[in-house]
């Protein structure tokens, strides 16, 4: 789930996110208001004349639930000259809903890829391998051979020269497999280890979560050797079937709630010696509390479970058993929980300071580089040791992260934490957008270095003092990254605070430091600073010295 901006529990509205582009307007009998790409997807669908577009007087209305059933990434990967995907998807997605029929699978031929080939070890490079895509693709040798004589070309001027390049490229079938079924955690590695089992090759991925618990997964891939799908899909399906965890893929979060459960009961702890206090916080589904437990100031985050959906007391119980897991100076301290009684709770240790989002940008604190670089110590050695415990955090922001007393900063909220080692549970756009590592908006594969971009935007926050992409939407902040864009660091900055967050918010994830590094960099630097405070400190001292024996 991706949040949307500096609170922990805020969620941004898709209404808002289709606004982004700015264009308004409305259609059919209850003048539902369709922004942006949602809007240009309805015109479209009417300008090619879609029956149901044309013939449905609540089309508008059709079209907008089908989208509030998705994250806002949905409509960024859209490409709006196949407005009728949106269609098919919504025909999917309706076929879905009786569980008899499910999973579901849909493919279809896309087309035709030529791509240079590997060179072979100890070839030499052909120099006419740049004019592979201008040869006629699909045709034989000796068609080729035929067609330049009938171009009076010649029976060999040219030839030679193209069949040399058909000989450096590759042609590739590109198909489209659709696929929907319940979500539950790990199925984007259960259906990736299906098609690798046919022989196929995912070039691209796109999986969305609807709000009503079902999955939509869009898969580009090559490895089928036939433009034809009826043996592609049936392949699918008989596969899918001996897959006994696919084959069951209507397990309900109710299943997996009760799993939890059953593992956190020796969390359990005497809820009459729990004393309520204050409310520090409130939220759609749940309440923050300060108060006491054994004499001890605590944090009570309450999760209502009336109101609440599975995939949010899912959330709840898993930050349970990453808290009861964990023991740093810089994480949060976990007290106990209870989960067996009708409203959920959490008990942890209570930060005064609250925390360093609003620190930060509702209090309007700027900071000295001494202090900036010992929040920064913490919040880096805190994560090093998840890390090492192979936890990644995948939403770290400064709303997450809480102050103490001295100012030591805990990282906190461990909702959609998750342990390396659960495959397909790194599910894509986790996290707040506007410090959302690249790799996670774009639907890639991605670990704890999604953690280390997310860090670059906190220390920005840190010597800036600034809300992240403030004048963006959070929509408009995550394609910023996606193109490749960043913040401004400021000249000002120290010089290699400068080059660190550079470094930490590097596209390719594999040349981002790991937080080891991260520490003794930062370590280094307050040291360097702090010898060079003491110095100037001791020059000071001595001038005012000489300016008091000249005096006399």
């Amino acid at each position: 789930m991706a949040d949307s901006d500096g609170a922990s529990e805020s969620c941004w509205p898709l209404g808002d996110a289709a606004a982004v582009s700015g264009h308004g307007g409305g259609s059919g009998a209850r003048a539902v208001q369709l922004s942006g790409v949602r809007r240009e997807v309805y015109d479209r669908l009417r300008a090619i004349g879609n029956q149901e577009a044309l013939s449905d007087p609540f089309f508008d209305r059709v079209l907008e639930d089908h989208y509030d059933r998705f994250p806002s990434s949905y409509y960024i990967d859209l490409d709006v000259n196949k407005v009728e995907d949106v269609m098919l998807h919504r025909r999917i997605l309706a076929e879905c809903a009786d569980p008899d029929n499910r999973p579901i699978f849909h493919a279809r031929f896309l087309r035709h890829l030529q791509e240079d080939k590997p060179p072979e070890v100890g070839s030499a490079p052909n120099e006419n391998a740049n004019c592979g895509g201008s040869v006629a693709p699909n045709l034989s040798n000796n068609e080729l051979e035929r067609m330049m004589e009938d171009l009076s070309l010649g029976p060999r001027e040219g030839v030679d020269e193209a069949i040399s390049a058909r000989r450096d490229t590759e042609i590739h079938l590109l198909h489209e497999i659709i696929f929907s079924s319940v979500d539950k955690p790990k199925l984007l590695s259960q259906l990736s280890t299906l098609l690798c089992d046919l022989g196929l090759h995912i070039r691209e991925a796109h999986v969305f979560s609807t709000t009503d618990g079902l999955c939509l997964g869009i898969f580009v891939v090559d490895g089928w050797e036939t433009e034809e799908t009826d043996g592609l899909l049936q392949q699918l399906k008989e596969t899918a079937k001996r897959n006994a965890t696919l084959s069951n893929l209507t397990t309900s979060a109710s299943e997996r709630i009760l799993e939890l459960q059953e593992k956190i009961g020796d969390s359990e702890f005497d809820r009459d010696l729990l004393q309520i206090k204050e409310n520090i916080a409130s939220g759609s589904s749940g309440d923050l509390y300060r108060g006491t437990y054994l004499d001890v100031d605590v944090a009570i985050k309450y999760l209502k479970t009336g109101h609440a959906n599975d995939d949010s007391k899912v959330e709840f119980l898993q930050q349970i058993m990453i808290l009861r897991s964990v023991n740093h100076e810089n994480v949060i301290h976990f007290y106990g929980a209870c989960t067996k009684h009708r409203d959920y709770l959490i008990v942890t240790e209570y930060m005064a300071g609250g925390n360093l989002y609003d620190f930060l940008h509702k209090q309007n604190n700027s900071l000295d580089l001494s202090l900036i670089l010992r929040i920064a110590i913490d919040i880096s050695k805190g994560m090093d040791y998840l890390h090492q415990n192979n936890i990644i955090h995948r939403d770290l922001k400064s709303a997450n992260l809480l102050v103490g007393d001295g100012q030591v900063v805990k990282i906190a909220d461990f909702a959609v934490a998750r342990e390396l080692s659960q495959e397909g549970d790194m599910t894509a756009e986790t996290g707040t957008y506007r410090w959302m590592a690249p790799e996670v908006i774009n639907h890639k594969p991605y670990d704890h270095k999604a953690d280390v971009f997310s860090f670059a935007i906190v220390l920005w926050e840190l010597v800036t003092s600034k809300i992240p992409y403030e004048n963006l939407t959070p929509l408009q902040a995550a394609l910023s990254v996606r193109q490749g864009l960043r913040l401004v660091i400021p000249s000002s900055v120290h010089p290699r605070l400068s080059k660190l967050i550079q470094w930490c918010w590097g596209e390719n994830p594999h040349t981002r430091p790991v937080f080891s590094e991260i520490t003794a960099e930062l370590e280094d630097i307050l040291l360097t600073f702090q010898v060079a405070s003491r110095s100037k400190g001791s020059h000071r001292h001595i001038k005012q010295k000489i300016q008091m024996k000249s005096q006399r």
